[in-house]
Formats: structure tokens, C-alpha cells, sequence
């Protein structure tokens, strides 16, 4: 169906490719890269940034879900895709279908990899990950040694890589970062102990890609560094961001001075003033915590967002703006226009979240423009 909302999310594969040479620019020569494309490739769409990561020279990719890596397989993606959530209860078969390797936190989901490799005949894959501080997924610490001695009884899996997840890797403070990297490489030495000959240790995170290079080992997993965004916050480390959200003024008012604006009349016209109102709303993931504190740009200015964020519509305030606004012109919501620019670090603060929730939640119903 022929696009009619003039709403969109511009995506910039090239930036993409770039953002992915600064990351290889940090690493070893021997080190390779997983791409974090879970969540539609944190909002930007997993299949077409898959596509132009693979042709850049990308080794892995992480997803989050098995249907994530399906639909990857069904794209044409032939790289190795993880599992990064497991396969859950009803998983395994599928995912052995597909191709796809599990990280495995717990003894019984390996089992039920091993029986649909068993009925294969066919000994599968599998990254086995370590609880070294994340409190989220995979194995205790305590649990390790033993969790290893059953791993080793089971016939038709293979342990090819070895996996923890770094819970504060962006703080300055590197005392708990450090001491993951410890519990980590204790993990290690003792599943070697008992003859374990993983290829592939992955640990760091954007974060630790950035700050810990120790940490590197024979992949990383780079999620929003791809995308353009210091995990840490605004900074100058190379990076561009991938998307732009755009829309165009939909109706523009005249309104005097007391008029309420949105529901719940929060914000109340101070005098005589200009609305422009926006075919965008939290349905498409501009977030109703924005309401009131967000600035958008328009003919190269700023403009505020005024009262609440409905479902569908966002007013903003073009008072001030120089420039006459008119029906049909161009609104950046994320993204640059002139010498102006709204990052997901400017979205985040005004909404009180992080960028990931903010690339991630654009929704579906916006259409992705890849250029």
C-alpha cells in the first residue's frame, strides 16, 4: 500500500557501515564482531542492516529470539546468527532447522537441544553463558563446575563459545566490571579444566569495546555503537547516528491567549500563538514522557512540544519560529536539520529513559526509509 503519512524513519546504511569500521578500528586483527540486530536492529529494521552489515564484513549476529532469526535466515542472511535469549522451551528444534546457535543458561535447555540433535544424528553448536554479576541469564557461579560435569555427559552438543554479559560496563567506576572480568575467566579456566576447547570467548558489550579492550577476546558484541551512540552518553568517539524520524505539519492554528492545548489542558497558551499540529503520537513510539519537554526542529529551529502526546498527534509551538510554517513542511523529531540537531541522548533526557528504549520503540507502523 502506497505510503500516505508523510511520518518516516530515515535509516542511513552508510553510517551504519561506517559506525561498524570504527568498532573493527579498536579491536585485534583476530578479533571478530557480532552484531547486535534483536529488538529490529534496535528499531532500525534487523534485515536490511543485517544485509549491509554482512556485506561490510561482519562475522556474527546476535539476536534476541529464535522468530528474530528466522526471519534473518529467510532474508538470505548466511552468517552465523546467536541466540542471545536461548531457545526456550519449545526452541530447539526450530533453531537447529534454521541454523541458528543457542547461548544456553541452564542445564535443562541444553538437554532439549541434545535430544533434537540426537534426532538428527548430528552433534550442534551450542555458546554455554556464565551468571558473572548480570543477575538476568545464564549459569550461577556456585552452579558452574557442576552444571559442566552434566554439559559433558550429554552426546550430541558441542560447546563452541563461551559467554557472559557485563552489567555496568558504561560506568566510570570499573570495580564491578573488573570483577565480572575475573569471574569470567575463572569460568573459563575451569570448563578447560574438563576439557572444554571453546573457539569463541565474547564478553564486552558497546561499553567494554569502548573502555576495556582486555576484555576483547575473540568477539565482541557491539549493539548501540553500531547505531551511532556512545553507550556512555554524548561524546566524540566517530560515531554517526543511523536514524532520522520525520514528519510534516500536518494543520497549523492561530490560537489567543488561555486556550488549552491536548488533553487534560497542561499546557495553557501564554498569549496569542501558533500550533502546529504533527501526524505523530506514542503509538509510533515518540513517547507520551516527552509531553511538555521535547523540542523538535523546523525550518532549521527549535520548537517545543506543547501539551500532551496523544496516540496519533503531537502539537508543537511555532510562535517563535521565523520562518512562516505551512501546512506539508518538514518536522525532524530525531535527527539533524541545519545547523540543529535532536539525538536519542536529547529524547532520553526529556523522557527520563535511555536511548535504547528510544530507537527500539519506534514502532512498526512507521514506515523505514533506507537510504
Amino acid at each position: 500500500m502506497p505510503q500516505v503519512r508523510p511520518t518516516t524513519a530515515v535509516v542511513d546504511l552508510q553510517a551504519l557501515r561506517r559506525n561498524f569500521e570504527v568498532v573493527r578500528s579498536r579491536l585485534a586483527p583476530d578479533a571478530g564482531v557480532l552484531a547486535a540486530v534483536k529488538g529490529d536492529a534496535y528499531g532500525h529494521g534487523a534485515v536490511a542492516c543485517a544485509r549491509a552489515l554482512e556485506a561490510a564484513g561482519c562475522h556474527w549476529f546476535g539476536v534476541a529470539l529464535v522468530e528474530e532469526g528466522k526471519e534473518l535466515r529467510a532474508a538470505g542472511i548466511e552468517h552465523p546468527i546467536l541466540c542471545l535469549g536461548g531457545t526456550g522451551p519449545a526452541g530447539a528444534v526450530e533453531a537447529i532447522r534454521h541454523r541458528l546457535t543457542p547461548v544456553v543458561s541452564d542445564l535443562e535447555e541444553a538437554e532439549r537441544i541434545d535430544r533434537a540433535a540426537g534426532e538428527r544424528k548430528e552433534p550442534y553448536g551450542i555458546h554455554i553463558k556464565v551468571d558473572t554479576g548480570m543477575g538476568r541469564l545464564g549459569v550461577a557461579l556456585p552452579h558452574w563446575e557442576h552444571f559442566l560435569d552434566r554439559l559433558a555427559g550429554l552426546r550430541w552438543v558441542r560447546v563452541d563459545g563461551i559467554c557472559s554479559h557485563l552489567a555496568e560496563s558504561e560506568e566510570l567506576d570499573p570495580v564491578f566490571t573488573e570483577e565480572q572480568g575475573r569471574r569470567f575467566l575463572e569460568a573459563v579456566r575451569a570448563a578447560r579444566q574438563r576439557g572444554f576447547r571453546p573457539a569463541l570467548l565474547h564478553l564486552a558489550n558497546s561499553g567494554a569495546i569502548l573502555q576495556y579492550p582486555r576484555f576483547h577476546f575473540d568477539l565482541v558484541r557491539p549493539g548501540l555503537l553500531l547505531y551511532g551512540y556512545d553507550p556512555r552518553g554524548p561524546s566524540d568517539v566517530g560515531l554517526e547516528p543511523v536514524l532520522s524520524l520525520k514528519t510534516q505539519v500536518l494543520l497549523v492554528r492561530d490560537l489567543p491567549e488561555g486556550v488549552g492545548v491536548s488533553y487534560g489542558r497542561q499546557w495553557v497558551t501564554p498569549g496569542p500563538s501558533r500550533i502546529a499540529t504533527l501526524p505523530v503520537g506514542y503509538a509510533d513510539g515518540y513517547p507520551r514522557a516527552l509531553s511538555d519537554k521535547a523540542e523538535v526542529l523546523i525550518h532549521g529551529h527549535r520548537a517545543p512540544v506543547r501539551g500532551a502526546v496523544c496516540m496519533d498527534l503531537v502539537m508543537i509551538d511555532v510562535t517563535n519560529v521565523p520562518a512562516t510554517v505551512e501546512v506539508g513542511d518538514e518536522v525532524v523529531l530525531l535527527g539533524a536539520q541545519g545547523d540543529e540537531r535532536v539525538t536519542a541522548w536529547d529524547l532520553a533526557g526529556w523522557a527520563g529513559t535511555i536511548p535504547y528504549e528510544i530507537l527500539a520503540g519506534i514502532s512498526a507502523r512507521v514506515p523505514r526509509e533506507e537510504r
